[in-house]
């Protein structure tokens, strides 16, 4: 009868440890639901969006101001269309810019909004006219490891015509 009561015991910390590690795992995702801001919508379209996701955090000066609601494919540009759920509270000019960035080296991936002069404030339905798409690290390293070939090939032809001057 001991060894039953003590079965039904761990058996209970083991759903409770389970329950933990779901809720953290929440916690630290950070998961909420955009459609439950109030606020407005506006749109952003960009060339690469690279790993952002429905979800993503909208920032200005480090603030989060909002969320990404929805990420399409614009089949007349072929630019991919960020939908931003923007808390009311906050006010972006028109004249506003949005850019992609990376939270540290290889973080997540939020919308930066830098904030313009316009008198007037965006509205629901708005689109961001400057946008700056995101930095693919692979694209990057790829650049850089051709500059590197061709800097060496030239470095290396400048010296053997060098040479060759009187």
């Amino acid at each position: 009868m001991q060894s039953r009561a003590v079965e039904i015991l761990v058996g209970f910390f083991v759903c409770l440890g389970i329950a933990a590690i779901f809720i953290l795992t929440m916690r630290v995702s950070n998961l909420t639901d955009t459609s439950g801001i109030d606020g407005y919508t506006v749109t952003a379209a960009f060339n690469d969006i690279g790993g952002l996701n429905e979800g993503s955090p909208v920032n200005m000066a480090g603030v989060r101001i909002g969320r990404v609601a929805d990420i399409t494919l614009d089949q007349q540009s072929y630019q991919a269309v960020a939908t931003l759920r923007i808390d009311g509270r906050y006010k972006i000019p028109r004249d506003s810019d949005a850019q992609i960035l990376t939270s540290g080296l290889l973080g997540e991936q939020y919308i930066g909004v830098g904030p313009g002069g316009a008198m007037e404030n965006m509205e629901d339905g708005d689109r961001f006219i400057i946008t700056q798409s995101a930095v693919v690290l692979e694209q990057l390293i790829g650049q850089f490891m051709t500059s590197m070939g061709a800097g060496d090939a030239g470095s290396r032809g400048a010296s053997s015509e060098d040479e060759a001057l009187p």
